[in-house]
């Protein structure tokens, strides 16, 4: 718990962070020349801006502080590790800036006039709370750099974020990761309102809010059941040889939709599906009952050593970009670097023998 270094005045506090109390200073010198007290209150609407009380800092005041506790320039600048010269020269740009003197100096004693006293209360409260702002900044940082957010695409969060998350968990044990999930407008979206620290997904047209950071991109092909005539011909399949055959289309607002919308002559069965559904696992099961074909980015489609396949799509080749999104001008912590690095060694990984490009490689 951080509690306010213990007061060096027992005189009363302040009542307010926002607008400090300043009641012991209502008759005194420094109100006169420069505070602009009001009510008892410093008014920093009423100081103009070349008002001195703009220039006094928190080594101002925490140079008069030690002085105050130790009553001796020579102890006080050893405690703030500066030396007695850079000391006296604070405190008089101090007593300058507040059009007071604040120390009687003699050969031994250095003693509080009226006016430092009737500050000491509240110059205690200014670094106090300064401290506990500083604390909260660091703190909050510290948090921060140990939490994660992303939003990404169903074939990111599914095929390369696992074995990531595991890997930096297993280095970093005190590190949280929040993973949201969805289609690419769903990770715009997540961005946009900054829900999350960075997303992956695809680019529908530019945004003002938004940057874009090429990532990679994987090929379109066909998902059939392993025993469905388009999967059994061993190789590329063109799109004109997917008229005829039911499809199987998501109604969700996925990155493949303009893209197909693109391609000419596409067969009447694509465009206007025969079934729709929202979720790709949806989807594989109602393929792996023989109801029909879809359409997959090849990141996006099952292992290997299930019952369905993906073939390459020609005549033409589609592909799927997706990128780092991100909202302009934001910072990312450390995490989510690291994070992003190791999507790219994954991916480059993931991309051999299969129809994807790294970020990298793309021409």
């Amino acid at each position: 718990m951080r509690t306010n270094p213990a007061p060096l005045h027992p005189g009363p506090r302040p009542l307010s962070n926002s607008a400090i109390g300043y009641s012991n200073l209502k008759n005194s010198s420094i109100n006169q020349r420069n505070l602009f007290i009001e009510d008892g209150r410093i008014n920093m609407a009423t100081a103009p801006r070349n008002s001195p009380i703009y220039t006094v800092s928190i080594r101002h005041i925490r140079s008069f502080l030690s002085v105050c506790r130790y009553k001796s320039f020579t102890r006080a600048a050893v405690d703030l590790h500066v030396s007695q010269p850079a000391l006296t020269m604070a405190i008089r740009q101090l007593e300058d800036m507040v059009g007071a003197s604040l120390f009687d100096r003699t050969t031994r004693n250095v003693t509080l006039t009226p006016e430092a006293s009737d500050f000491l209360p509240i110059a205690e409260k200014i670094v106090g709370d300064f401290d506990i702002a500083i604390q909260d900044i660091r703190a909050t940082a510290h948090q921060r750099r140990r939490r994660v957010a992303i939003a990404s695409v169903y074939s990111i969060a599914t095929k390369v974020l696992p074995d990531i998350v595991k890997d930096m968990a297993d280095r970093n044990p005190d590190i949280h990761v929040r993973v949201r999930d969805g289609n690419s407008s769903d990770v715009r979206r997540r961005v946009r309102q900054n829900e999350v620290d960075f997303g992956v997904g695809s680019k529908e047209r530019e945004d003002a809010e938004l940057e874009f950071t090429p990532l990679f991109r994987d090929q379109l092909g066909l998902l059939a059941r392993h025993d469905h005539p388009l999967a059994q011909t061993g190789g590329p399949v063109r799109w004109a040889e997917l008229a005829g055959w039911d499809f199987i289309g998501l109604s969700v607002d996925t990155a493949t939709a303009p893209l197909l919308e693109q391609i000419p002559n596409l067969p009447e069965s694509i465009r206007l599906p025969r079934y729709e559904v929202s979720t790709n696992s949806t989807l594989w099961a109602m393929i792996e009952t023989g109801l029909g074909v879809t359409t997959t980015p090849a990141l996006s489609a099952p292992k290997p050593e299930s019952s369905l396949r993906f073939c390459q799509l020609v005549e033409p080749t589609v592909w799927r970009d997706v990128s780092i999104i991100k909202r302009r001008g934001r910072i990312l912590p450390p995490a989510s670097i690291e994070i992003i690095r190791l999507i790219k060694t994954a991916l480059r990984a993931a991309a051999k023998g299969q129809l994807i490009e790294p970020e990298d490689e793309i021409a």
